[in-house]
């Protein structure tokens, strides 16, 4: 009989796991009546709790000294993640609402001199003047410029339009029983054990001039095992010296964009496409050249001539195209590389998933065709071990290392260097291709059980954009109108579903009679659960607003009783 690994033992485990539920009678823990945290319903889940339980310590029901609720328990009851509860906790203990004592618990602070003078002064009004304000502020879209003299153009932008932060959307997903996630790993599925081999073996050996100055390139021994990884499993020739480490694609991007746009300059993006890239680099100040994108991935014969001329960097995911999930042909790629060598021009291609492929052999890279210099490569760790790590790369033609190297050491001189090490470990022992390998098998098995579940639930209603790779689908719906999604969206949330709308990844926005596309991710959610999942999501479609014109000149309606597959 086959060894059963801890990965395995793990996989079943969570699987198993019973779900925390709300008990029915509203519940209490230690004597605190859950039933009353006021909870708003108004930005992450942990800021939710932190302001109900601060609350209740303004308004007296946990007077000074009582013991707040342990964790695990107020974790259970209110069907959320300890790591959630332990923030809202952390909270209170730093502005000393709350103090820690070892062994006992977390109880109200015994002085609370903000508590007197609110009492003195109607506590109750107080408490719900700065409970308002709070959620004035919360609800703001962004500060507005004018009120910050002498900001630069992308302050200004910012200012305006705040983007979401990637860690308030995670700590949002805390409470979400169906998660539809695209582009983030099972974090319940890391290599913990092999992780930490190689961080205890990189404390043990690192040497003394590791704690000094470092290289903006990066680690050497980390360098070493990329390139050696680049050739093995993406056909790139980048020797170590070509390699600069960063700290996530973010990053990249940001240096591709201060060593090649000038405001007003042309980047041609995929459209639809990745949104961190176009905010990257629109905030540099870049025109932004739509490059249409179909099941054969970006087609320039389809961008405005004139437009095109102008571009002097283009941005693309060729191996598994965001949000689309096509795969750029052979014949699409030539002609990439064709354009960037007659215009001078630089191809930055973002290979954030390529690991996970579940058909046929993995299509080798973009850079691995570029005999010119044109393309450079950016790949990531956020996809195949985990976000936090912050570790991404370039492999990069000759004439850019040192350029870039200068401009990695003006952004930040140089990134942690012990995680590098690790990681270069990591790499080496061959736990990293093992843990791939791992996380590609049951990534597989998730996306063969929501490809089912659409079809059983879903039926001809979908049509799935499927490329057979990554971390995500597309599904189209030609039967439910765009501008049915904020009702649809209610009734997910309402149902415990993250389910994500494609319309914010077109350059413009598809008119609200257009059909319904959603982005679904099959990483963070159970095997067991995605049909429930998708059953759920099948109910919030019903009685959707239709489009004007539902099935003619639709090359991709569906015909027949199942999922449409392109």
């Amino acid at each position: 009989m086959a060894a059963v690994t801890n990965f395995e033992r793990s996989d079943e485990a969570n699987r198993r796991r019973p779900r925390p539920r709300r008990r029915a009678d509203g519940g209490t823990a230690r004597g605190f009546a859950l039933r009353d945290l006021p909870l708003d319903g108004d930005g992450p889940v942990y800021g939710q709790i932190y302001r109900g339980l601060r609350a209740a310590v303004l308004t007296g029901r946990l007077p000074a000294g009582a013991r707040l609720p342990a964790t695990r328990a107020l974790a259970a009851d209110l069907d959320v993640s300890r790591t959630t509860v332990l923030a809202a906790y952390e909270q209170l203990l730093a502005e000393g609402y709350a103090v820690a004592r070892v062994g006992a618990g977390t109880f109200v602070a015994p002085q609370l001199p903000e508590v007197r003078e609110a009492r003195a002064n109607g506590l109750a009004g107080r408490a719900r003047a700065t409970a308002d304000a709070a959620a004035a502020t919360r609800a703001a879209p962004a500060t507005s410029d004018a009120r910050v003299p002498g900001l630069s153009r992308l302050g200004r932008l910012l200012a305006r339009a705040r983007p979401r932060l990637a860690h308030e959307a995670a700590t949002e997903r805390d409470a979400v029983r169906f998660d539809f996630t695209p582009c983030v790993p099972d974090l319940e599925r890391l290599p913990d054990d092999a992780w930490r081999r190689a961080l205890a073996r990189t404390a043990a050996a690192v040497p003394r001039a590791a704690f000094d100055y470092a290289d903006p390139s990066g680690s050497r021994a980390l360098r070493d095992a990329l390139a050696a990884h680049l050739l093995r499993a993406r056909g790139v020739r980048a020797r170590a010296d070509r390699i600069v480490v960063v700290g996530g694609v973010a990053q990249a991007l940001d240096l591709c964009a201060r060593l090649f746009v000038d405001p007003g300059d042309a980047v041609l993006v995929e459209d639809p496409g990745y949104l961190g890239a176009r905010r990257v680099f629109g905030a540099a100040g870049a025109e932004l050249v739509a490059g249409p994108v179909d099941a054969s991935g970006l087609d320039l014969a389809r961008v405005d001539a004139a437009a095109l001329a102008r571009c002097k960097l283009a941005y693309v995911t060729p191996s598994h195209q965001f949000p689309m999930g096509s795969v750029m042909s052979l014949r699409r790629r030539l002609d990439l590389l064709a354009w960037a060598h007659a215009r001078g021009a630089f191809v930055v291609e973002d290979d954030y998933d390529s690991e996970f492929r579940y058909a046929g052999r993995a299509i080798e890279a973009l850079a691995s065709l570029d005999e010119r210099g044109n393309v450079v490569y950016v790949g990531t760790f956020s996809k195949t071990l985990f976000p936090a790590l912050r570790t991404a790369y370039l492999a990069l033609p000759e004439p850019l290392v040192e350029l870039v190297r200068a401009a990695k050491w003006l952004a930040d001189w140089a990134s942690p260097t012990f995680e590098q090490e690790a990681l270069a470990r990591f790499l080496a022992s061959g736990d990293f291709e093992r843990h791939v390998r791992r996380a590609r098998t049951l990534y597989g098995r998730a996306r063969a059980a929501l490809l089912d579940a659409i079809a059983r639930e879903l039926g001809a209603r979908a049509v799935v954009r499927d490329g057979r790779a990554g971390l995500h689908l597309l599904v189209r719906l030609p039967d439910v109108a765009a501008s049915a999604w904020p009702a649809i969206d209610a009734r997910a949330r309402a149902h415990g579903l993250a389910v994500y709308d494609a319309r914010p990844f077109h350059l413009s926005p598809p008119a609200p009679a257009a059909p319904l596309e959603l982005v679904l991710g099959f990483t963070r959610i159970d095997e067991c659960d995605v049909a429930a999942g998708v059953a759920a999501l099948a109910a919030c479609l019903e009685g959707a607003a239709r489009p004007s014109d539902t099935r003619s000149g639709d090359a991709d309606a569906p015909s027949g009783a199942s999922v449409h597959t392109v």
